[in-house]
């Protein structure tokens, strides 16, 4: 009997989704009238809705919800906006206060059981991989148009991602397209967040035991077209082997190490606004930046006596080993973060406090957290942050960046005074 109510309701609920008419209310309605005819009692009824509703879930998520057209059943939407309060005052003691909004819009579809789609879209600067903000101001404008006068003039929609996605097998992930960073980072030393690669990427993962698994990330990343005769195109080649083991129920450790192969960046020209890396006597890139990039990260659960819920410790290293850099070409990370694991929950909250530094040719210096001294090299910072879950996927937030170049040259235009960044913001997803 209850077999037969259950595809019933699920019936049911299926004429809620497609008809406009119906609505969710309905469902109760039809319930309590089952109760008051002696059908079902108060408790068989709650138990009814409740199992039949998470068999229409689970239908919907295998895509085998004949209620529904399977598109709909394998596309997924998502996005998310940001309000945003900042205090910037650069290394010349210059002040500027700015409100900002950012809007991101997702949406993955499967194709098959082993291929699927995404494709995003944020707002941003066509100019800057690394900001997806925008600035208000302009009384208003809507204007997209450049103007240094007006910092508030770039209102822009740019395509944030786009890529196809193959899953050979459970453990092989094939990646073609502009998407999101595949190489596992601890912390934003090396990648800013909003910064999404082109080119392709191979994940692979393996369970080799019940507490340990292993996984490699692999990378190929097109910095820009052939502009020379020798036929050297810029790219970034990334082999990343790493493994997750859970040392006991409480303790758990993630470890990884990066390697980065440059090819046709040396002696290239210069790529956005590139200020700190040295470069040789025409104004282009001195050396290249083959490096090795250790990182680590150890997870506790429930630390001192459940006082909060989760804490990490967490570091990484960067070394520029390529010929002839014989100086400024180290940095690392090292920070602490406890509260809840992830704020996606009201009263759920999350503190972290970060210690970054970078050589001068450690690394490039236009992939680093643009919020960290404008995103430069040479340079050490303190970052100290808050996140608080006001309501189930809506979180406030407070960052705090102190930063300061590590020293002066004749060369050197950043100014002498350390940087204060200071930033405010409301976040909602969805």
């Amino acid at each position: 009997m209850r077999k037969i109510l259950s595809m019933a309701f699920i019936l049911f609920l299926g004429t809620c989704v497609l008809v406009p008419q119906a609505k969710a209310g309905e469902i109760d309605l039809l319930v309590q009238k089952l109760v008051e005819k002696g059908v079902l009692t108060q408790g068989e009824a709650q138990e009814l809705v409740t199992e039949t509703r998470e068999e229409v879930k689970k239908q919907i998520a295998k895509g085998s919800y004949d209620a529904l057209p399977a598109w709909i059943q394998n596309t997924k939407l998502k996005g998310d906006f940001r309000l945003r309060y900042q205090y910037d005052r650069n290394a010349y003691g210059d002040v500027e206060n700015r409100a900002r909004i950012r809007a991101r819009l997702g949406v993955e579809s499967k194709i098959n059981d082993q291929m699927k789609v995404g494709i995003g879209i944020a707002t941003g600067k066509v100019s800057d991989p690394r900001s997806t903000n925008i600035t208000l101001g302009q009384s208003g404008s809507k204007d997209s148009s450049y103007n240094n006068n007006t910092p508030g003039s770039f209102k822009n929609i740019i395509l944030d991602y786009a890529y196809g996605e193959y899953a050979v097998t459970k453990d092989i992930t094939l990646i073609g397209g502009k998407f999101k960073n595949p190489v596992w980072e601890p912390s934003d030393l090396l990648w800013d967040t909003d910064l999404n690669p082109e080119g392709a990427a191979v994940k692979l993962t393996r369970k080799i035991s019940p507490s340990t698994d292993v996984f490699m990330n692999t990378l190929l990343f097109v910095l820009d077209e052939d502009i020379t005769k020798e036929s050297k195109y810029p790219v970034i080649g990334v082999i990343q082997p790493g493994f997750n083991y859970a040392i006991s129920p409480a303790l758990s450790l993630r470890g990884a190490l990066a390697n980065y192969f440059f090819s046709g960046v040396e002696k290239r020209g210069t790529f956005r606004n590139q200020s700190t890396n040295t470069k040789n006597a025409n104004g282009n890139y001195a050396y290249n930046y083959n490096s090795v990039n250790p990182s680590l990260e150890l997870g506790i659960k429930e630390p001192l006596g459940g006082i909060v819920p989760y804490a990490a410790i967490f570091g990484e290293g960067i070394y520029n080993y390529s010929k002839d850099v014989e100086s400024s070409k180290s940095g690392f990370a090292a920070g602490l973060k406890f509260g809840a694991e992830k704020v996606s929950e009201k009263g759920q909250w999350q503190a972290k406090m970060l210690f970054a530094k970078l050589g001068r040719d450690a690394w490039m210096d236009i992939f680093p957290d643009s919020d960290r001294y404008s995103g430069k090299t040479y340079m050490k910072s303190y970052e100290a942050s808050l996140e608080y879950g006001i309501g189930k996927n809506t979180t406030l937030a407070l960052d705090y960046y102190y930063s300061q170049s590590l020293g002066k040259t004749s060369t050197d235009d950043l100014g002498y005074s350390p940087t204060h960044l200071l930033q405010l913001d409301w976040n909602l997803k969805f």
